[in-house]
């Protein structure tokens, strides 16, 4: 044999080995590079997932009480589902006696629960706190902080969810507590990306006036975005049942600098938030109920009737009231761009403001046109039963795409 051509082939046979060694080598430092991607809370958070504008969320709160009225859930819609809720103790312990407590672990709720993982639906639950003294005894132990997040993770690791939205609903504040609250869900957070396998997806819901009224409030929402995923602005609730006048429960506009007939907007709400964080960081919450006032005439805008309190009336309740379905009065408020209408019962005038397809498609396009990160609900199950907003979603924001998948399936 030519030695030349002995020495050629054992060239080729030295570079084809280095070749395949080198190639074992970079699939090998890139699958462990995954695999502590995974793991490291640093690195998880310098490659966070993918801008929110990519595909616009749609983030649906599940009460504990409506479980029986979501039959008509388009999950090609629908991003995020999340259940309401487990209550927090004090001492930051999950309250395993409550009734909320013995729903999630219901075939009821699994049953939801597994729809959602079927369409590609990431799975949610909330914890809330929803009184003065309990809030206050859990912000001022940090290790509150740390039973809190390590029963998070075991909850999360059970049963497979995707993330956390913290409901935690506090007036008055101070500094004291904002700032405490801030480092809670700080260190919370880095708790959560640490201790699960996966970026879990967390979320922390807020009153909308938190930066109008930001001394009174536990919500610093600069911080707070950058701690959490997404921002739930809860933007209604404006008028309430003890308000002294009758008003729509998210007015979008009507605010105008304190010169309108509305002590705020929705509108004005988000451009405040935006000077703080990034539009990309804020759900704007809508509401699928309005406050129902018994009222001296039938009018928006008047006093309601001495020594009463509004109730809710949601979109399910108006289709199967006989006064509200086929005897109101009633208009439409151009500056709140919402519907009101009104009815007499035989003793008294009731005024009510409700969401409709009209007033939730000038807020689906404020969303758009501010480029949030999308639209929130509150609450599934309280829509009329025709799935008319799922029809107005699907026009306004399409389906989510269908490959999307989440970790933690």
């Amino acid at each position: 044999m030519d030695s030349s051509l002995s020495e050629d082939h054992h060239s080729k046979l030295k570079v084809a080995l280095v070749w395949g060694l080198s190639m074992t080598l970079i699939v090998g430092v890139f699958f462990l590079g995954l695999f502590l991607t995974n793991r490291n809370p640093y690195i998880k958070n310098f490659l966070k997932k993918p801008s929110k504008n990519d595909r616009w969320e749609i983030f649906g709160f599940a009460p504990f009480w409506s479980l029986d009225r979501l039959s008509n859930i388009d999950w090609n819609v629908l991003t995020t589902f999340a259940y309401f809720s487990i209550p927090v103790d004090a001492d930051g312990s999950l309250n395993k006696d409550s009734y909320e407590w013995s729903v999630f672990n219901s075939q009821k709720l699994k049953k939801q629960f597994d729809l959602a993982k079927a369409n590609n639906v990431k799975r949610v639950v909330t914890l809330t706190q929803m009184e003065k003294g309990s809030i206050e005894s859990f912000l001022a132990d940090s290790s509150n902080w740390q039973r809190l997040a390590s029963e998070s993770v075991d909850l999360l690791s059970g049963d497979q969810l995707e993330g956390v939205n913290i409901d935690f609903e506090y007036m008055p504040s101070n500094d004291f507590l904002r700032n405490r609250f801030s480092e809670f869900m700080e260190n919370y957070s880095q708790i959560l990306s640490e201790k699960l396998p996966y970026d879990p997806y967390i979320t922390v819901s807020v009153i909308a006036s938190s930066e109008k009224e930001n001394s009174k409030m536990i919500y610093d929402i600069q911080r707070l975005s950058k701690s959490a995923d997404s921002i739930f602005m809860m933007a209604y609730d404006f008028y309430y049942p003890g308000s002294e006048k009758i008003g729509p429960s998210a007015p979008l506009y009507g605010y105008n600098g304190g010169n309108g007939p509305f002590w705020y907007d929705v509108s004005t709400a988000v451009e405040d938030f935006l000077k703080v964080t990034e539009p990309s960081k804020i759900i704007m919450g809508v509401p699928y109920y309005g406050w129902n006032y018994p009222a001296y005439s039938p009018e928006p805008k008047t006093p309601k009737l001495a020594g009463t309190q509004g109730f809710p009336t949601t979109n399910e309740r108006v289709e199967e009231s006989r006064l509200l379905k086929v005897t109101p009065l009633g208009g439409w408020d151009d500056q709140a761009k919402v519907s009101w209408r009104s009815y007499w019962d035989g003793n008294n005038w009731y005024v009510v403001y409700m969401e409709d397809e009209n007033s939730l498609s000038y807020k689906f396009d404020f969303v758009k046109d501010k480029k949030l990160a999308g639209v929130g609900i509150w609450a599934l199950g309280f829509d009329s039963p025709d799935s008319q907003f799922w029809s107005l979603m699907l026009r306004k924001f399409g389906e989510k795409e269908k490959s999307l998948a989440f970790l933690g399936n």
